[in-house]
């Protein structure tokens, strides 16, 4: 059974579970991966894009926005006028000022925000605030130039980011599918079935598949949608249900019995 049958089947013919249920662990493993994967770089496609635009905005802001400054000895000076205040609306903020006519208390009116005075950094994270002083970063010289020389290596962190993702994800998916096997367990038991973990866990791979699926159009079009967790489990337990209850049925077939070999007719 081919890769693209099984996925199919996985949610348009139970009966199909039963064969699911006791196949290799190997053969499973490798479905596994191959959903995880194109589910992960498909429905990722909106967030690679977020990042591209994400990283042209940042080029463009130092490149274009960002005053001249110098970072040396712990403290920083920054030519022109200031403050310089950048944000939008009153949801996040950059305010550069390292002349001391403007105090802390300025981000008191957005919910998040960065504050650069002469000798150190504010970052507000509502509602935490984390300080980061200059003197502490002994050894550190930048400047304007040096940093629009940097700036690409930005492209390198996200890809990164992205990497360590794809692990996370894979090993997150993975425990999902544990938790969906034991879960399983419960309701073979409730059955009187005669499945055991192994075939649980096989049969729960593919029990995911579907609200897999519906996750990563999830992602594309609308990543916000409230209660899709409750959807996503509820659709996966009611898939795992009628696999184990296809698994568990007798075999039937359409052949009449055939009558013991010592009986003479």
């Amino acid at each position: 059974m081919g890769f693209f049958t099984q996925l199919k089947q996985s949610f348009l013919d139970y009966d199909s579970y039963r064969e699911f249920a006791f196949q290799r662990k190997t053969k499973t493993f490798k479905y596994f991966f191959i959903i995880f994967s194109l589910v992960f770089l498909i429905g990722g496609l909106r967030f690679a894009g977020e990042l591209k635009t994400g990283y042209s905005n940042i080029i463009t802001t130092v490149r274009y926005d960002l005053p001249e400054f110098s970072l040396k000895n712990g403290e920083l000076t920054v030519e022109g006028q200031q403050p310089v205040i950048m944000g939008e609306g009153n949801s996040a903020v950059l305010v550069i000022d390292t002349t001391g006519k403007t105090d802390e208390s300025f981000l008191d009116q957005y919910v998040d925000g960065v504050f650069i005075f002469k000798d150190k950094i504010i970052i507000k994270e509502n509602p935490q605030l984390r300080i980061i002083k200059f003197a502490d970063l002994k050894g550190l010289s930048l400047d304007k130039q040096k940093l629009i020389e940097l700036a690409p290596m930005v492209k390198w962190v996200f890809v990164a980011l992205a990497f360590f993702g794809y692990v996370f994800g894979l090993i997150w998916a993975l425990v999902t599918t544990v938790i969906l096997a034991l879960a399983g367990l419960f309701i073979n038991s409730m059955m009187k079935g005669r499945m055991v973990y192994n075939n649980l866990w096989n049969m729960a791979v593919y029990a995911l598949t579907f609200p897999w699926l519906l996750e990563m159009v999830k992602n594309l079009v609308y990543p916000d949608l409230p209660y899709f967790q409750v959807v996503k489990w509820s659709l996966a337990i009611y898939i795992l249900y009628k696999g184990i209850e296809s698994a568990n049925r007798p075999v039937v077939t359409d052949e009449p019995p055939r009558p013991p070999e010592d009986v003479v007719i």
